[in-house]
C-alpha cells in the first residue's frame, strides 16, 4: 500500500516539535515548601511525646474556649437554661433519697442521708460527664474537627472534661446550702477535697481516652455506655455508705468491692464532706493514695492507647 509522503512529513513534524517542547526551557517554578509534620508515629503508632505533647499544648486555649462554648449551649433552647446543670443532680438526689428511704426502709427523716446522696451524685454525674463527652466528641468529630484540622485529637476529651469540671464547680454552689442545711458542718477533711476533684477529673479523663478508642472500632460501645456507667454507679458507694461494705460479712464481697476504683474515690469524697462516720475502719489517705494510682495508670494507659489509634479517628468517624 502506498503511503501519503504529505502524512508521512507532517507525523515526523510533529514528532520533531513535540520533542522541541519537552527539550524547551521552562520558567522556573517557584520553590515548593516542606509539608509541616504534626507528627511522625513510632512502629508502635506511638508519636514521640515530648513533640506530641508540646504541639497539644499549644492547643491549650483552644481546649478552653471550646469547654467555654460547649458550657453556653448546654440547655440553651429550654426555659431553666443553665439552672438544668445544677437541678439534675438535686433532683436525681431526691429521687434515689425516697427510693433508698422507701424501699430500703432507711427513713426519710434523716437528713444527714439525703445529704450524702446528693453530694456524691454531684461528683458521680462529674465523673460520668467526663466520661461521656470525652468519648462523644470523638465519636462525632467535634462538628468536623477532626476531619478538616490537624489538631491532635487528644484536645478535644480534654476539653470535654475542662467542661465538665466548670459544670461541677459551679453546681457545687447549689449543694453549699444543703450541706448546712443537713447538718455536715466544716471539718478538717474538706480540705482532701481539691486533691480529690483533680483525681476524679484526670480518672475521668483516662478512662474516655480507653473507651473512645474501643467506640472507634466497636460503635455498640456508646450505646452500651450509659448502661455501663449505671452499673458502676450501683456498684459504688455513691447512694449507699461504704461502711455497709464490710458488714456484709464476705471477704469476696469486701475484695471486690475493694477493687473498684471508684470505691476509693467514693470513700475520699464521703469522709471529705461529711466528716469521718462512726465504725468506719477506712483511712481516707489511703483511700487518696489508692484512687490517685489508678487515675494515673487510667490516664497513662488511656493517652498511650489513643494515640497510637488516632490516625485512624478521621477515617472510622
Amino acid at each position: 500500500m502506498r503511503r501519503n509522503p504529505l502524512r508521512v512529513v507532517s507525523i515526523f513534524a510533529g514528532a520533531s516539535v513535540s520533542s522541541l517542547l519537552m527539550n524547551a526551557p521552562t520558567s522556573p517554578s517557584p520553590p515548593e515548601t516542606a509539608p509541616v509534620l504534626t507528627r511522625r508515629a513510632t512502629r508502635s503508632g506511638i508519636p514521640p511525646l515530648r513533640q506530641y505533647l508540646a504541639e497539644s499544648w499549644r492547643f491549650r486555649a483552644f481546649a478552653v474556649h471550646w469547654s467555654r462554648a460547649d458550657v453556653k449551649a448546654r440547655n440553651f433552647d429550654t426555659l431553666f437554661g443553665r439552672v438544668w446543670n445544677v437541678l439534675n443532680p438535686l433532683l436525681f438526689g431526691v429521687i434515689y433519697f425516697v427510693f433508698v428511704g422507701i424501699i430500703a426502709g432507711g427513713g426519710l427523716d434523716q437528713l444527714d442521708r439525703f445529704g450524702f446522696i446528693v453530694g456524691n451524685l454531684y461528683v458521680w454525674l462529674f465523673f460520668n460527664a467526663t466520661v461521656t463527652n470525652g468519648v462523644g466528641s470523638i465519636q462525632s468529630g467535634a462538628g468536623g474537627v477532626l476531619a478538616q484540622s490537624a489538631i491532635p485529637r487528644v484536645v478535644l476529651p480534654a476539653a470535654s472534661a475542662i467542661s465538665a469540671s466548670s459544670l461541677f464547680v459551679r453546681s457545687l454552689i447549689a449543694y453549699v446550702p444543703i450541706h448546712f442545711l443537713t447538718g455536715r458542718g466544716v471539718h478538717l477533711e474538706l480540705l482532701w477535697l481539691p486533691l480529690a476533684f483533680v483525681a476524679t477529673a484526670i480518672f475521668g479523663l483516662g478512662i474516655a481516652l480507653l473507651l473512645a478508642v474501643a467506640n472507634v472500632y466497636l460503635r455498640d460501645v456508646s450505646r452500651l455506655l450509659p448502661h455501663l456507667l449505671r452499673l458502676w454507679l450501683y456498684l459504688s458507694p455513691v447512694i449507699w455508705q461504704f461502711t455497709r461494705l464490710g458488714a456484709q460479712g464476705s471477704d469476696l464481697v469486701e475484695r471486690l468491692g475493694r477493687a473498684n476504683p471508684m470505691y476509693h474515690a467514693m470513700v475520699v469524697w464521703t469522709v471529705g464532706f461529711g466528716g469521718d462516720l462512726p465504725g468506719s475502719e477506712e483511712s481516707i489517705a489511703a483511700s487518696m493514695l489508692m484512687f490517685s494510682v489508678w487515675a494515673v495508670g487510667a490516664l497513662v494507659a488511656g493517652f498511650l492507647l489513643f494515640t497510637s489509634r488516632e490516625d485512624e479517628f478521621a477515617i472510622r468517624n
